[in-house]
């Protein structure tokens, strides 16, 4: 169990969380006042703010829930006092979100973290359909990555496509998915996609459109306790005609190939 640090003779508010599969997670908070409140970075709108009550845990302890029920719009939250002073990250219990397999259509995931600066924080994603990648598949001289996954929320139809989208915008590329049902898998050879970046870095976001009248869903991994995969996932560069290109995770969790000139 964690303790709060001392400034002063003032203790420090602190807090251990536990995140349960269903969605929940319980904070037990020390010298943190009558209330947590999470306050989405970046936002300023009604929504942007949720405040927990925190109940006597005992042993100078105090209990707050946010439930799963409870609206979070997608974002990284930050936990505060009531008074607006920020929380140490404690002790985070993110077993429960291992191989996390929602049963439902729309995705919530609540993933609690410690910020740069020790704080604690809560990164939530909204997914209404959802394509969670799976295994990255990376062949020796073949040049290419394979990806698995699962989708929810929809299931694939006729004419289903991957998509590799350069963020910076006007190139798409597509290949054909295989797979049923809520199982999907594609390859995406590096070739169409190298070009020639000019020394710059490139970035492919990967998108699944399911049917070939469906809107596109981007892939990402979120099921999981890893808040930020981007320089946890780290996978192998691959040598192309102009180019090296790898998989990768953005700080967001979203999949996409990296594309640099060869020198």
């Amino acid at each position: 169990m964690s303790t709060s640090s001392t400034a002063g003779g003032r203790r420090t508010p602190r807090a251990d969380c536990v995140a349960a599969a269903s969605g929940d997670i319980v904070f037990e908070a020390v010298a943190a006042g009558a209330a947590l409140v999470l306050r989405r970075i970046g936002g300023g709108g009604s929504g942007d703010e949720v405040r927990l009550p925190l109940t006597d845990a005992g042993d100078g302890r105090a209990r707050a829930v946010l439930a799963a029920v409870t609206e979070l719009a997608e974002g990284r939250w930050e936990v505060l006092t009531a008074s607006g002073e920020p929380v140490e990250s404690g002790v985070r219990d993110l077993r429960a979100l291992v191989d996390l397999v929602p049963e439902a259509d729309r995705i919530d995931v609540r993933v609690p973290y410690p910020t740069a600066q020790g704080g604690l924080a809560v990164r939530c994603w909204v997914r209404a359909p959802h394509a969670e990648a799976g295994d990255i598949g990376l062949t020796p001289g073949q040049g290419a990555v394979s990806v698995e996954g699962l989708l929810y929320g929809a299931s694939l139809g006729e004419g289903a496509v991957a998509e590799a989208r350069l963020s910076s915008g006007g190139r798409v590329h597509e290949v054909p998915v295989t797979g049923e049902g809520r199982a999907f898998g594609f390859t995406l050879p590096y070739a169409p996609i190298a070009g020639s970046p000019g020394g710059k870095e490139q970035l492919w976001e990967l998108w699944l459109r399911p049917a070939a009248d469906a809107e596109g869903i981007r892939i990402s991994r979120i099921l999981d306790d890893v808040w930020d995969k981007k320089g946890i996932f780290v996978y192998p560069k691959q040598r192309t005609e102009s180019g090296l290109a790898a998989p990768c995770y953005t700080g967001d969790n979203d999949l996409c190939v990296r594309v640099t000139a060869a020198g």
